[in-house]
């Protein structure tokens, strides 16, 4: 169990598929995450687990979410309390009120179905930081290879309600031996501001490729994106670099692609298109990730040679909310494929959301509809599973 008592997240609900969404959301934010589906086991846990966030839903066989409430203010709970049910607004709102008639500190409500962003934007507002990570912390981490990675699945359209996962997002994750799970908004700015992100994304780099190798020992070429910092775009050496480490793997450079944040690439627009093209003639791809985020000019953008443009989560979970939202999905597929790049959507979470890119003509598409970050050996799994269904 982590030291760090203030960040656990405790969530109730009958549906194990929906308990198993939030509790990987929260640990992928950093919280220590347990998740419940009956309210004897929800007492329980309340008094042996303490959790610092409850996720509660209202509807549920043997107690419902109002009682359960009044639980947690009988037991004078510090824990703040997000409400998450089907129900509308005003049953919401009410339960809220309730909540806070029995002195619970009431951090909002989401409906059903719920979106990750929204989910994450709520819960970071919880996250405590009170357990300091070190840079020496984290350079003994890089020193004993505790860094590991996940893999995120990218599909691409291949043809109409056709998507076949061809490639994936590599992410860095740190299990640390006595503070648990470390998320990564916290240890990455952390090596940003020591020195130590081209160590770890060199880390990153290695790992992923070997994999690669692996899944192509079993038959799975997939190409694998890594994120870049911005530091790194201001490294001339950087470029000769990584080709070295692809041949030294017999790596294909064209199944590489180096993801860079809008803003990242427009800080120093001289170097950075210096290393960036350098990137592109040594036949790597160079993707410019959360597009629509940043404040770069259009003429910025066409200068530089990106091969793919990443649409922003922020814009493709609300496509089904928001006219304007879908309206900007669309025009930001055009412009890509006008730019001759092609388009990925991120934060795809529902199969209805991937029917509309599929209608606008996106390319590629990533999100926990099609798989959540997971090692090498399960995303081989999920691979071939997705796969065999599209047809």
């Amino acid at each position: 169990m982590s030291p760090d008592q203030t960040n656990k997240l405790l969530v109730i609900d009958d549906q194990p598929d929906l308990c198993e969404f939030i509790s990987e959301a929260a640990a992928g934010l950093g919280f220590e995450s347990k998740g419940v589906t009956d309210p004897e086991a929800f007492r329980r846990a309340v008094q042996e687990f303490q959790p610092s966030v409850v996720v509660l839903d209202l509807q549920m066989p043997g107690a419902d979410g109002i009682e359960l409430l009044r639980y947690l203010g009988e037991r004078g709970s510090k824990a703040q309390i997000l409400v998450a049910s089907g129900m509308d607004q005003r049953v919401l709102q009410t339960a809220q009120q309730i909540g806070k008639a029995h002195g619970l500190q009431m951090l909002g409500a989401l409906q059903k179905p719920i979106l990750l962003a929204d989910l994450e934007a709520t819960l970071r507002q919880c996250l405590s930081s009170d357990t300091p990570i070190s840079a020496a912390a984290l350079t003994a981490a890089l020193d004993k290879r505790e860094i590991i990675v996940h893999y995120q699945p990218k599909a691409t359209r291949l043809a109409p309600n056709r998507w076949i996962v061809e490639g994936v997002e590599a992410l860095a994750r740190w299990n640390h031996p006595s503070l648990g799970f470390v998320s990564p908004v916290r240890f990455i700015p952390l090596a940003e501001k020591n020195g130590l992100i081209r160590r770890l994304t060199e880390q990153v780099l290695e790992t992923a490729l070997s994999q690669c190798r692996a899944w192509d020992a079993v038959g799975l070429q997939l190409s694998v994106a890594i994120n870049l910092s911005p530091q790194l775009l201001n490294n001339l050496a950087f470029p000769d670099q990584v080709a070295r480490m692809a041949t030294q793997v017999g790596a294909d450079a064209r199944r590489i692609i180096f993801e860079v944040t809008e803003s990242a690439a427009m800080f120093d627009p001289g170097t950075t298109m210096d290393v960036l093209t350098r990137m592109r003639v040594k036949n790597f791809g160079l993707s410019i990730d959360d597009f629509g985020t940043g404040y770069s000019s259009l003429k910025q953008l066409y200068l530089m040679p990106f091969s793919e443009l990443k649409i922003d989560t922020s814009f493709v979970r609300d496509v089904f909310a928001h006219e304007d939202a879908r309206t900007m999905v669309e025009t930001m597929v055009l412009l890509a494929h006008k730019l001759r790049l092609t388009a990925c959507a991120e934060g795809v979470e529902s199969q209805e959301v991937l029917d509309f890119l599929d209608s606008v003509g996106c390319d590629r598409a990533q999100g926990y509809f099609i798989g959540r970050p997971m090692a090498g050996t399960a995303l081989e799994i999920a691979v071939r599973e997705w796969n065999s269904k599209q047809k």
